[in-house]
């Protein structure tokens, strides 16, 4: 939301003594397709999430059925990332999922796509995600993980490029970090 909503840059401007609010015309969920990579327990509460919204939810997961009325399980990814105003990634790491958003989906993503990645930063190849941010100014990430986030931040191509670039948000994987949760969990 916050992606959708330039919060983050709209923020910034006003504490900078800006107030003009036309450049930061955001989206409105009802209006956009969300597409979903995973439908487990995250997938699933994130696409009732997004029906609470009135958006149209596809969701791409070849190992679970959906049974959450007005959600469209697809069998082609492609056609998710098609699609799709916004992508969110939830899936584990597997040999199957290491990598798999690289240039050749990127490229069948909408110029504007907003990626929202609070799985693994390993599922997306940084540099080809680089690429694309650059070639395509109006798409956006949102993400609470970088690839080999523990040892190697400040190599990360991601991480290089939200230093220069108001199109990425990343947070320090705080995605289940709240009182409630914490609570739960122990």
């Amino acid at each position: 939301l916050a992606s959708l909503r330039h919060v983050v840059k709209s923020h910034k401007a006003v504490l900078g003594g800006e107030w003009n609010y036309e450049k930061y015309i955001g989206r409105q969920m009802n209006c956009l397709t969300i597409g979903s990579i995973g439908y487990g327990r995250l997938g699933s509460m994130y696409s009732k999430y997004c029906k609470a919204f009135d958006s149209r939810v596809l969701v791409y997961d070849p190992y679970k059925k959906v049974e959450e009325q007005d959600v469209e399980q697809i069998d082609r990814l492609e056609y998710l990332l098609q699609e799709s105003d916004v992508i969110a990634i939830h899936v584990h790491v597997t040999k199957e999922t290491i990598g798999m958003l690289d240039k050749s989906c990127f490229d069948l993503m909408k110029k504007d796509v907003v990626l929202v990645n609070t799985a693994r930063g390993d599922i997306v190849n940084e540099s080809d995600l680089v690429s694309f941010l650059q070639s395509n100014l109006c798409a956006r990430i949102a993400t609470d993980v970088l690839s080999d986030e523990i040892r190697n931040r400040k190599s990360s191509p991601l991480l290089n490029y939200a230093l220069e670039s108001d199109q990425v948000i990343i947070t320090p994987h705080i995605g289940g970090m709240c009182r409630e949760a914490q609570e739960i969990a122990y």
